[in-house]
């Protein structure tokens, strides 16, 4: 007899088989849906890595012009504010680059880093010329360096190697979604074939959509950043900066140019132009100008021109503008940005300056003419008084007696200092009334002469005078010669009773490192000579008393003279832009140090 199985039997068996093949279909399923999601995620996370790549180096090439726009900023106002910015770029440019370079997966990655990493340092190497250029040379010389510059070169072949490099990257990322999509495909044929592949496809979607959304919050808020610290740094700025476009639109301004315009909305000036705010003859030539630079990308730099305030119609207010295109990431001019500096006061006290320069010319001439005229005019009197005083002593000696003789020997004396007095005044004046034009002296030539002519109280005294290292330098030479015979003649003359003078005079010329005297600036050559002797010296809190006119130390019987000669010697000093200065104790001699410049200017100012 055959045994059956029962219905009971054959559904519990059917179910465990049904429950098997269902179990199995879910594990199934649910192995594959595990693989698909994991390969799902495994190249979503290469999606956003190569989207991270790419969003890197858009930030690195907007890095590249941003610095750019700073150092063209700080070329043509000077200011080392503008730097701010072009420092800030370089640090997320480096940033940018590190994080490339640790992400960088294959060889043809890193070769593309190498040659830029190559183009960057070139570009910060040439940035940073011309900024250097611009510090020490001037707008000038920093715009010449501009035009001629390399830098534009560079930057494109930077943001050519970035855009190359974010063609592959996107060729990688085009790639990688289709290979997402063909996941997304069988995951979901997985899913209609179970819920579970569904529930897991819904989840990684929302997974993604809050990556997405993440990722979008963060560059919202670096963006922002960005602009906050914008307008931070332009309304920090004294000067007045605005931003126009093609059509002379405002776009943006600061704090100093609302201030300028009299406004008071942060966003009144947008869309508005030059005749909305000037007069029309006024906004007429600004306008003109804008549209010269837009048109010729050639930028206007330190222009100076007259502007009425729009607060106050009567007062004339002097600007310094500057206008350059501004360009986008691909050279095209799509505006112009303007810096406007306010130099009212410096224009009022030009024209003050020039008034008084006026007047102090006018001062020196009468001055001059007077001391002409009266030192010429006190000369005849003082003819006749010795000539009288003469012809009475040679015929009536006699009759004047041991007393008469004697006031008039005073007389005649008088008659003489006072000639003496009025020689070495004329002397003084004539330093700037009768100076010569510049040119190249030997001083060792000139002090030759000067020793030649001295030659007989150099006998008389036994005076010994070396001379060494004496260079040539641009100056009157007349004046070189009256400088070193006062300052031998009186080395010689304040010596010690019974000795015989020993005089030095050595030069050296050198770079002065910081203002030393007003005809030479930190950089240039300048050449300081010693005039040592071994005198009878003097006490130094006298050292700059010497150099007044008609201060001496000791009295006429002690030794001759007038007391002009150090005078005339410093103001041929101060007419080479030089400096005289001594230094001395008593009985130990006296030290002048004559400190002056090589190098004249090349169209000098002669008093």
């Amino acid at each position: 007899m055959s045994f059956s199985p029962t219905p009971r039997s054959t559904l519990r068996r059917k179910v465990l088989v049904g429950f098997g093949i269902v179990s199995a279909m879910i594990v199934g399923i649910g192995t594959i849906s595990i693989s698909s999601t994991r390969s799902f995620i495994t190249t979503a996370d290469f999606v956003t890595e190569t989207h991270e790549v790419i969003e890197t180096q858009e930030r690195l090439l907007r890095d590249v012009m941003a610095m750019e726009s700073s150092r063209r900023g700080f070329l043509v106002t000077g200011e080392e504010k503008s730097l701010r910015g072009y420092e800030n770029s370089q640090e997320e440019i480096i940033q940018s680059f590190n994080w490339l370079r640790v992400h960088a997966a294959s060889a043809a990655q890193r070769e593309y880093l190498r040659n830029l990493l190559e183009l960057l340092n070139q570009s910060f190497a040439l940035q940073q010329e011309e900024i250097e250029l611009r510090r020490t040379a001037g707008a000038d010389a920093a715009t010449t360096l501009f035009k001629q510059s390399r830098t534009e070169a560079i930057t494109r072949k930077i943001r050519s190697t970035i855009v190359e490099a974010e063609g592959q990257q996107r060729e990688l990322l085009a790639q990688r979604s289709d290979k997402n999509g063909y996941i997304g495909r069988a995951t979901t044929f997985t899913v209609i074939a179970g819920g579970a592949l569904t529930v897991g496809a819904l989840v990684t979607a929302t997974i993604m959509i809050l990556r997405d959304l993440g990722a979008r919050r963060r560059a919202e808020e670096a963006l922002a950043q960005e602009h906050n610290l914008l307008s931070s740094i332009i309304n920090a700025l004294p000067n007045s900066v605005y931003v126009k476009d093609v059509k002379g639109r405002y776009i943006l301004d600061n704090n100093a140019h609302r201030e300028y315009l009299a406004l008071e909305d942060i966003h009144s000036i947008e869309g508005k132009t030059v005749y909305d705010y000037f007069d029309p003859a006024v906004a007429a030539r600004f306008d003109a100008d804008d549209r010269q630079v837009v048109a010729t990308g050639q930028p206007i730099l330190h222009r100076e021109e007259p502007a009425l305030r729009i607060d106050d119609s009567e007062r004339e207010t002097w600007l310094e503008t500057n206008k350059v295109p501004l360009l986008d990431t691909d050279g095209k001019i799509v505006g112009l940005v303007g810096i406007s500096s306010d130099i009212t006061e410096r224009k009022e006290a030009e024209e003050q300056l020039k008034r008084f320069a006026g007047q102090l010319e006018r001062s020196n001439a009468e001055l001059q003419n007077f001391a002409s005229v009266a030192s010429h005019d006190l000369q005849e009197p003082l003819r006749k008084i010795q000539a009288f005083g003469d012809r009475l002593s040679a015929k009536c000696s006699a009759q004047l007696g041991e007393q008469g003789r004697d006031y008039l020997a005073r007389m005649q004396n008088a008659a003489q200092r006072m000639q003496v007095l009025i020689q070495d005044l004329l002397k003084l004046s004539r330093v700037t009334s009768r100076a010569q034009p510049f040119e190249r002296c030997d001083l060792n030539v000139i002090v030759k002469e000067v020793l030649s002519d001295l030659e007989v109280i150099i006998e008389q005294s036994g005076a010994r005078i070396e001379v060494t290292g004496l260079p040539v330098i641009d100056a009157d030479p007349l004046q070189m010669r009256q400088l070193f015979q006062n300052l031998i003649a009186n080395a010689i003359k304040f010596q010690k009773p019974g000795e015989a003078p020993e005089i030095s005079i050595s030069g050296r010329v050198f770079l002065v490192q910081e203002h030393l005297i007003p005809g030479a600036a930190p950089g240039e050559r300048v050449c300081q000579i010693h005039i040592v002797d071994d005198g009878i010296g003097f006490d130094e809190k006298f050292a700059e008393q010497i150099f007044v006119v008609f201060q001496r130390l000791h009295s006429r019987e002690e030794y001759e003279g007038t007391g002009i000669g150090l005078a005339v010697c410093r103001k041929i000093t101060d007419r080479h832009g030089g400096l005289i200065v001594a230094k001395s104790a008593v009985g130990q001699g006296a030290s002048f140090i004559i400190t002056l410049p090589v190098q004249q200017p090349e169209n000098p100012v002669h008093e």
